[in-house]
């Protein structure tokens, strides 16, 4: 990470009440599975991670409840095979891949929960060593949104986080996104540091870092069609693919007609490179109060809310931030 992640006050958080038992990964009394059970697994070492899994997918298989796996390449490529015939259950993706942008992770969990009947069961890592500093506070805000969405639903989710090597203030985070939390080889408890969900997504807790003072301005003048081409003709996209820069542009190109439809026509859109990525901003007056706006599928039949989902779909890492001063769109592209 570039730098250490907000730490906001911490508390017991909303609906947690520490009086009340955990849930277990047992069926209750009245067979009804219980909702939401989101526990951040603080791993040392492989054999940590790997009981922690085995132990896991053994309930699920007892409860006759589906698996998915979802776990960086580095992790995948040792455990499916320790996991022995265990394997079998569990359906295994590449995080690297499926959450190379964390905003696309609510729309695949989402869709995995409702493919089964009854409890179903998610491995997921999305923050690992290596991250820079956007993609894990997206990865963090994407768990504490998971609290709010999936309250309800009858759920088991496992989040590992490598505490042998990720910054101290990552850890931290997993513990203000996570009712729950497993340290090494212990058993579940009540996290110390649990945060409001709300709280957390609110812009001002992991703010965005600063563009570079090298960073080009283009101004918008009512003309989309300038501006593409002001684009296209940035140095920062020279070293992109065709292919890339027709992504970068054409998602700018959503960011400002969002902009212009749902604000007072005014914004100002800004690139540079950063780290292998070539990084796009669009700021605006308007103010988004959605938290879900661009991380839900849009019905076949929408006529609009296309944008942020289109946008989150071409980029590798989209940082949204929205209050009463305006909304900053980041709009990132791997070199």
């Amino acid at each position: 990470m570039n730098r250490g992640l907000e730490v906001p006050v911490t508390g017991n958080g909303k609906g947690q009440d520490r009086s009340l038992p955990l849930n277990t990964d047992s069926p209750t009394r009245d067979d009804k599975p219980p909702a939401l059970t989101h526990r951040a697994l603080l791993y040392r070492d492989r054999e940590q991670l790997e009981r922690a899994v085995r132990d896991f997918v053994q309930s699920a298989v007892q409860a006759r409840e589906p698996v998915l796996a979802l776990l960086p390449r580095v992790n995948l490529e040792w455990l499916p095979s320790a996991l022995g015939e265990l394997a079998s259950n569990v359906r295994f993706e590449d995080m690297s891949l499926a959450g190379r942008n964390p905003n696309l992770l609510l729309s695949l969990i989402q869709e995995w929960i409702d493919e089964h009947d009854g409890r179903a069961r998610i491995i997921s890592e999305s923050v690992w060593p290596g991250r820079s500093y956007a993609e894990v506070t997206e990865g963090l805000r994407h768990e504490a949104l998971l609290n709010l969405v999936l309250e309800s639903r009858p759920t088991i989710i496992l989040c590992p986080y490598d505490a042998e090597n990720l910054d101290p203030e990552a850890v931290r985070g997993a513990e203000l996104t996570h009712p729950q939390v497993i340290y090494g080889e212990g058993t579940p408890c009540p996290s110390r540091h649990y945060g409001d969900p709300e709280q957390l997504l609110v812009g001002r807790r992991w703010p965005l870092q600063a563009p570079p003072g090298s960073a080009s301005e283009h101004p918008f003048e009512g003309d989309l069609a300038a501006l593409r081409r002001s684009v296209e003709r940035d140095p920062a996209l020279r070293d992109l693919s065709s292919e890339r820069r027709y992504d970068l542009v054409f998602a700018i190109n959503e960011a400002v007609t969002n902009a212009v439809v749902h604000s007072d026509g005014k914004c100002r859109t800004r690139i540079w490179s950063d780290d292998g990525m070539v990084v796009s901003e669009v700021n605006s007056a308007a103010s988004l109060s959605d938290n879900l706006a661009g991380r839900r599928r849009p019905p076949l039949d929408a006529t609009a809310g296309r944008g942020l989902w289109l946008i989150n779909q071409v980029c590798d890492l989209v940082e949204l931030r929205s209050g009463e001063d305006g909304t900053t769109l980041r709009m990132h592209v791997r070199v």
